[in-house]
């Protein structure tokens, strides 16, 4: 019973957008369940990167990439974060069409850097631009060059330091 509150308390989390206390099981068959915490982002970082990577739109499409929504995300993270949430015994699966809706393209986004444990917002900026390892490419660097310049323009509502 516990269990079944746990996972209803989780979806109830996903479709109402809350997502700075939002958790997840590691594994549903322990007795003791373990929760990953998934608030790794920072909302201002998450409208940085909405904001680099379609200006907002919700509705933005890239047919050469097959990068859909606000996040512009891939096929490919798709299959990555629900690869992530099967490993850690979540029942919860991402499709294709949620790429085009904004709550789970930013729980994707929550669930891929709590995975890799991106905590800086360069990491977070670099890895979703490259891939798990983007910090150590040097193409990503001018991605995050324009995501701290949107952060840097906007300081009233960021407050980390780079």
């Amino acid at each position: 019973m516990k269990k079944l509150a746990f996972i209803s308390t989780i979806l109830i989390c996903s479709y109402t957008g809350v997502h700075q206390k939002t958790i997840f099981p590691i594994s549903l068959d322990q007795k003791v369940l373990t929760e990953v915490p998934i608030s790794s982002y920072d909302s201002t970082m998450v409208k940085a990167l909405i904001m680099v990577e379609s200006s907002g739109n919700d509705k933005a499409y890239c047919a050469s990439e097959d990068a859909v929504g606000c996040l512009q995300i891939r096929r490919t993270m798709v299959r990555d974060v629900n690869r992530i949430l099967k490993r850690n015994g979540s029942p919860i699966r991402f499709k294709y069409k949620d790429r085009w809706v904004r709550s789970k393209s930013i729980e994707m986004f929550d669930i891929y850097c709590a995975h890799y444990n991106l905590s800086s917002p360069e990491y977070q900026a670099r890895c979703w631009n490259g891939g798990p390892k983007g910090y150590n490419k040097t193409s990503t660097k001018k991605y995050w060059a324009k995501v701290k310049a949107y952060l840097k323009s906007n300081p009233e509502e960021y407050i980390h330091n780079f």
